[in-house]
């Protein structure tokens, strides 16, 4: 290499800190056990010093939890390392502060002390090169600058992150459904090998896998050879990559799968584990589409020659890309009976293919970039969404999202997405502006949140510059990137690398436009602008007056900028952008139609459709249809627009666009009338409507229903819908056979049955006719000649049930002081009683004919919780606790998850709560993380409220799992953090001993951490604190005791028989072909036992087959069953004030002290 080719490559990587450059790393996986989940290993890095900092003698790499055998340098030379991971306890074993803004601090400093990018020789381990290494090389190593090859062995035993080994229990060791896999959030390869763990480190790759001979190896890059061991027991699997990767895009699966060739792309290849085949060729068929679409949309190739798919068990997150690798949950795979997956599905994997461009290939600079490759893949996915389904369901899209973004920023704060446009390197970033978005500061929801507000930001630039020329963009940094990975010469890899400012100089070279004040506002600074409209109609000057406020919370600055608003008149559709200044503007915009006194008129709309209009019921001295404001969401704000109802009508009736028709929906819910109940009746039978306008008008009409029962407001209103469209021709009452091949219909269909059960009365009391209606779904329910699965529809008329129940009222004398919500089910009301059988028939179906993904047992589920909840049953968390278990399909056991994280909430139950805490500390990944974050959003306590679950015990608890027992799980750890936020705010806890948990020893005359102190247990600091959580969760039955007996004792009414208990049928695409219909016979309520088994949700050790043999599958821990198995934390931390260390023991202020609070 050349002194002027080193000279430019030392100038772009000391941009890092780094006094050398990686080249190339080689990974060896020698052996992987899975009986004791072990891997040992070994990698090689060349490593090239750079010659104007001399010779190289400490290489800081990043490694955690892995343990180092052996260290050599150039082959032969042994050298010696150092381990240090802070991040093992974030805070200090004998620190007696608990609260979050001394954690986050911690936090923070523990990050970037072992983050390569922040600060020179920053990792967890450090390897001290000999000076021998330099002497082997020869006297003129610092000119000629030769490579150092350093070769660390390594081994990693019962790994807590990184790695997940899938053991089924009981599977012998060469089962076919044993496999593992890497998984990590963001730059997380540390946890199972040693690299340098950064993205702006690229390098090429060679990696090789020794596993059983019945496995394969499943890695990044292109499959170079295969070897058999000479004993026939073992395979090597040689992987190259010869593209520039950094290695956070590294991963690995291991295991025994079957292999799909995409029939048309030979490059992609799509993997399995057995028995999922057909399923597979499903769910992938439109694969191939998303590339052609991609190459056609940037004008590029795909930047690697092989592409794998792969379905696995247990992952962490639906997707994790990887370079030429997506690893994907098999819980995404679906049968072609099965309609509610195919949307979700399809979004998640063109997602993954988009990160293979941008967040793989193009990789950010700085966490201060990471929206930028985050944001371009949300954006392109949305394209192709579009493509695929239309511009209608896309503009819809982007308003939920919209709303998801503004609704978060109403409860919660966002940091920035970048914290600053200057053009600064990553050795600057431990002293200049600290980076406002950090994937292991923050939780898992605020960086859904993010993510979703940096594809809107991309779509906002798209507006401003034109599509067009913002693909020329995406094109010129992809072609620089081609270039780039293609070269010898590492100087030129930094092409690979994007970030903020090089995508602002990027624009304005291609568009001419300077964006630097709108990223300044959007990019660089949180929140959203909340805008609350309204107008009037000046007739002599003939205009519309335009009134515009600006709400601003506390310390949020104005939003400024041009806005877009439309005005459609009688004489067409009128464009205006006006600039909003300050925080309260009028703004005039001329009309231009005339007053006539007509009662129809051709009026042309903006989709460029003439309709004849009745006028006659709007104010014909205003020459306004209706308006609206920013209708093409190019500010991500809020929207509040007042004007009258019969514009609101206008709009609904004849706007085409569907997201101002869900507006004007919305917006009709604040005028009871029976006009605009007869309005949103006929958007829901006008097939012509976007079908999800249609159900926004079921739920909107039934709100309208239940706010007018005073003034002849019925059900029957919403029913007659449902019977118009969906009634038998013989009798309109009688639903006709299930057929759900038009895909919106049946949509409509769900959200009509949903809605009538929502209607009250005006006693908010569930009419009876919704009842009645909803039994007649039940027993007239058929889908024999249906040829999609009506799981989940069977599902929505469970929920429907659920939605029925309100809180009970004492019919007969009840005796003085018993509870209401143990009242026994004899005295139970019989509509009580009927949903009750209905859920145990649905429980009882689903062993016979399993759904898919048993969503009809979580239904079911989530139904008995609401029947507790309003008193209807006892309060019971036995049977919820068995659903629970890890012997359950991993969908159940969320929905019962659910349900006693609300029974924690509303019953303070001690035991209850620490079994899920027992399940948060045992459990697979992905399950804790879920019960964290329901706790996240369910608390059992805050602060302001009194509860016996605010104990020190929980305290100390909570604290050791975001301290120390999460140090390998960055996404677990920020969860309990949004826990105890939730719990005790951002202060120190209020059951803590007063002065901060310090207690005064008087016999020693010291001042001892109540919290750290191993002598001092937490009954003598605080009497009324009873440590009584059990070690062990001994089993539970399926169903209380008390629950069965009362069922078994009452009143008779008509029920279903129980089902009779035999193997269950868990094929792909199962559905319930019965559709819950009511079978005939007399059958007293003493057979109806509510022993629900729960064994046909666990684990068979053998694939078993569809009802017709058509698709197999194997166990529910694999896949589900009839298919295959699915207060934020600030990034700033304030600081803290010092707090005084010293006690003072004098008498006259023993009183003082004694009295004094800290916070």
């Amino acid at each position: 290499m050349s002194s002027k080719q080193n000279k430019k490559s030392s100038q772009w990587t000391s941009g890092s800190n780094r006094n050398f450059k990686l080249v190339h790393q080689s990974l060896t996986i020698s052996e992987i056990n899975f009986k004791k989940q072990t891997i040992i290993g070994s990698t090689e890095l060349t490593v090239l010093p750079f010659t104007n900092t001399g010779k190289l003698w400490r290489l800081p790499l990043n490694c955690k939890q892995c343990r180092i055998l052996r260290v050599t340098v150039n082959g032969s030379h042994k050298a010696n390392n150092s381990y240090v991971d802070p991040t093992l306890s974030i805070c200090p074993p004998e620190t007696k502060k608990r609260n979050l803004e001394y954690y986050d601090t911690c936090h923070y400093d523990a990050i970037q002390s072992c983050d390569s990018d922040c600060s020179s020789g920053a990792g967890e381990l450090v390897i001290k090169i000999p000076k021998a290494a330099y002497d082997s090389l020869g006297a003129f190593v610092l000119f000629e600058n030769k490579p150092l090859k350093v070769m660390v062995e390594f081994s990693l035993e019962q790994p807590k992150g990184g790695v997940q080994f899938v053991i089924p229990p009981g599977s012998a060791s060469d089962s076919p459904h044993l496999h593992a896999f890497s998984y990590g959030l963001e730059n997380a390869s540390r946890l199972w090998f040693p690299c340098v763990d950064s993205y702006t480190e690229p390098c090429h790759w060679t990696l090789y896998f020794t596993v059983p001979a019945h496995m394969m190896a499943i890695s990044c890059g292109d499959l170079t050879e295969q070897l058999l061991s000479a004993d026939g027991k073992k395979k090597t699997f040689h992987y190259t990559l010869n593209v520039p990767t950094a290695a956070p895009c590294i991963a690995f699966v291991i295991g025994s799968f079957e292999v799909y060739p995409d029939p048309v792309m030979q490059e992609v290849t799509h993997f399995c584990l057995p028995g999922l085949l057909p399923i597979l060729k499903n769910t992938v068929q439109f694969v191939h589409e998303v590339f052609g679409f991609f190459e056609e949309l940037l004008s590029t190739r795909f930047p690697h020659s092989s592409y794998k798919l792969v379905f696995v068990d247990q992952t962490y997150q639906d997707t994790s890309s990887y370079s030429t690798l997506t690893i994907c949950n098999t819980n995404l795979l679906h049968s072609n009976r099965v309609i509610d997956q195919v949307t979700v599905t399809r979004r998640l994997l063109t997602r993954a293919i988009a990160q293979q461009y941008f967040g793989c290939y193009l990789l950010p600079q700085l966490w201060n970039d990471w929206w930028l490759p985050c944001g371009i893949a949300g954006f392109i996915t949305g394209l192709f969404c579009r493509k695929i389904s239309g511009s209608t369901e896309y503009q819809h899209w982007v308003m939920e999202e919209v709303q998801r973004v503004c609704q978060y920023e109403s409860e919660h704060t966002l940091p920035p997405l970048c914290g600053t446009l200057q053009v600064t390197s990553a050795s600057s970033s431990s002293s200049g502006p600290r980076a406002s978005i950090h994937p292991h500061l923050v939780s898992g929801r605020e960086l859904a949140v993010l993510m979703s507000k940096a594809h809107l930001i991309l779509r906002s630039i798209q507006l401003k510059i034109g599509h067009d020329l913002l693909m020329q963009v995406f094109h010129k940094q992809l072609t620089l990137a081609s270039s780039a990975s293609q070269s010898s010469d590492f100087a030129h890899w930094h092409n690979l690398i994007i970030s903020t400012a090089g995508l602002m100089k990027s624009i304005q070279t291609v568009s001419g436009k300077d964006l630097s004040h709108f990223m300044e506002q959007w990019v660089c600074r949180n929140g959203v602008p909340r805008f609350h409209v309204s107008f009037s109609y000046m007739r002599k000057k003939n205009y519309v007056e335009l009134r515009l406020k600006q709400d601003l919370p506390r310390g949020y600055s104005k939003f400024v900028g041009p806005m877009t608003v439309v005005v459609q008149e009688f004489d067409g559709h009128f464009s205006h952008t006006i600039q909003v200044e300050d925080i309260s503007t009028t703004h005039e915009l001329p009309c231009h139609s005339k007053i006539r006194k007509s009662k129809k008129r051709k009026v042309p709309l903006s989709h460029g459709e003439e309709v004849d209009i009745d006028v006659s019921s709007l104010d014909m001295e205003v020459p306004v249809l209706w308006l609206r404001v920013d209708p093409e969401f190019q500010w991500l704000r809020q929207l509040s627009m007042e004007q009258p109802d019969t514009l609101w009508h206008s709009m609904l009736k004849y706007e085409r666009d569907a997201v101002a028709q869900v507006e004007a929906i919305e917006a009709l819910e604040e005028f009871p009338s029976s006009t605009s109940r007869d309005l949103l009746r006929e958007s829901i039978l006008n097939t012509q409507f976007y079908y999800k306008v249609r159900v926004q008008a079921a739920h909107s009409l039934a709100k309208l229903i239940t706010d007018t029962a005073s003034s002849g407001g019925s059900p029957g209103f919403l029913v007659s819908v449902f019977q118009k469209l969906y009634g038998s021709q013989a009798h309109l009452t009688i639903v006709r056979y299930n057929d759900f091949s038009d895909i919106a219909a049946y949509f409509v269909q769900k959200a009509i049955v949903q809605s009538v059960a929502g209607v009250r009365n005006m006693h908010n009391q569930c009419p009876k006719e919704v009842l009645s209606f909803l039994w007649d779904l039940f027993k007239y329910s058929d889908n024999q000649i249906n040829k999609y699965s009506d799981g989940y529809y069977f599902s929505t008329l469970v929920d429907s049930l659920a939605l029925t129940v309100t809180p009970k009222v004492a019919v007969v004398p009840t005796p003085l002081g018993l509870d209401v919500a143990k009242i026994p089910v004899a005295i139970m009301t019989s509509e009580s009683q009927a949903i009750l059988q209905e859920i145990v028939q649905g429980l009882n179906i689903e062993k016979v004919i399993p759904s898919y993904k048993h969503s009809i047992t979580a239904s079911c589920l989530a139904g008995l919780r609401v029947l507790q909840k309003n008193g209807h049953l006892p309060t019971d968390s036995s049977l919820f606790r068995e659903y629970a278990s890890k012997d359950n399909f991993v969908e159940v056991r969320l929905a019962a998850l659910k349900a006693l994280v609300d029974i924690v909430q509303a019953e303070h139950s001690e035991g209850d709560m620490n079994f899920l805490l027992d399940i948060v500390e045992n459990d697979i990944p992905a399950v804790r993380l879920w019960v964290l974050q329901m706790l996240a959003s369910n608390p059992p306590f805050t602060r302001k409220t009194e509860s016996k679950l605010n104990t020190l015990t929980l305290v100390e608890r909570m604290w050791s799992l975001i301290c120390v027992k999460f140090s390998h799980d960055s996404r677990s750890r920020n969860a309990a953090v949004d826990v105890y936020s939730a719990l005790y705010g951002r202060l120190t806890p209020t059951c803590l001993p007063q002065g901060l948990g310090i207690v005064i020893d008087l016999k020693e005359k010291v001042a001892r951490s109540s919290l750290a102190s191993p002598a001092l247990s937490p009954k003598t600091l605080i009497s009324a604190t009873d440590d009584t959580r059990p070690k062990t969760i001994s089993p539970t039955p399926p169903v209380s005791g008390l629950l069965q007996k009362e069922l078994l004792n009452s009143t008779p009414s008509p029920v279903i028989p129980q089902i009779k208990m035999e193997p269950m049928d868990t094929s792909p695409g199962a559905a319930i072909t019965s559709g819950g219909s009511t079978s005939t016979g007399s059958a007293s309520v003493k057979s109806l036992s509510l022993k629900i088994p729960t064994s046909h949700l666990k684990r068979p050790l053998l694939p078993y087959t569809h009802e017709g043999g058509e698709f197999p599958t194997p166990s529910p821990e694999l896949g589900p069953s009839g298919a295959p198995s699915e207060g934020s934390l600030s990034p700033y931390p304030s600081k803290h004030k010092k707090r005084k260390s010293e006690h003072k023991h004098k008498k006259k202020n023993k009183h003082k002290q004694k009295h004094k609070h800290r916070s």
